[in-house]
């Protein structure tokens, strides 16, 4: 009888250690959203910072690089290949396609103009491949891939209506933290973070995929910058 009573007590403590863990990552996941929401400039660099701390006070009760999907890959040379085409395939079709569409729909351009002096400069180009992929590549990809995916998909599951809720969930702040391009700025950035988390997703939340895969996004984007192609594939579309 005291046995059945001591699981009993035993499995009502687990039960409120789990609700209670599930509150603290809600409440977390809210704070990073709010800070990404309201610090539209710098937002995202103060939520990866806040996601550091985290990752640090839980240091000792999970793994923290495999929980934001730092795992191996099978073939590394077969990842880079992979992503190197998944980066080309989505900045072109956006560049030719969806971009203009997107502006049709709000009725004015993307504004890249703070990246006008990328345009044949070259030290700038380096420079911001740079930052495309540390910024892009990887701040972004482990705070809104790594960090919010993974965590909301702890708490809601994984259905497939869940899933296309969460990647909405981390996709929409993700466009409105790109407002400084615009509208159509936003629904591009934003429609990018779909695929991306949707990459993420497929590949078993290997967050070495969306991060190589923003990182060539960045750097094609950029390449089509310096060498000023952007309104010759808007004249081929």
């Amino acid at each position: 009888m005291n046995q059945i009573r001591e699981e009993e007590t035993l499995n009502s403590t687990k039960e409120i250690h789990h609700k209670y863990q599930k509150f603290w990552l809600l409440l977390s996941i809210a704070i990073i959203l709010a800070i990404i929401l309201l610090v539209p400039s710098i937002g995202v660099l103060i939520a990866f910072i806040f996601i550091i701390i985290i990752l640090w006070i839980e240091r000792k009760r999970i793994k923290i690089f495999t929980s934001i999907g730092f795992k191996k890959p099978e073939s590394i040379y077969k990842t880079l290949l992979l992503c190197l085409i998944y980066g080309i395939v989505i900045e072109l079709s956006f560049q030719m396609f969806l971009n203009p569409l997107f502006e049709i729909s709000t009725g004015s351009r993307i504004d890249l103009s703070s990246f006008d002096n990328v345009k044949g400069n070259f030290a700038t180009y380096i420079i911001m491949l740079i930052i495309g992929w540390v910024v892009g590549g990887f701040i972004e990809e482990i705070t809104f891939r790594g960090y919010l995916i993974t965590r909301l998909v702890r708490v809601l599951g994984k259905s497939s209506l869940v899933l296309f809720c969460i990647l909405l969930i981390t996709s929409v702040p993700f466009g409105l933290s790109h407002l400084y391009q615009g509208w159509s700025g936003v629904l591009s950035t934003g429609s990018i973070a779909m695929v991306f988390g949707y990459i993420f997703i497929k590949n078993n939340y290997n967050i070495w995929y969306t991060i190589l895969t923003h990182g060539f996004v960045n750097m094609v984007g950029f390449t089509i910058l310096y060498f000023d192609l952007g309104d010759y594939l808007r004249f081929l579309w």
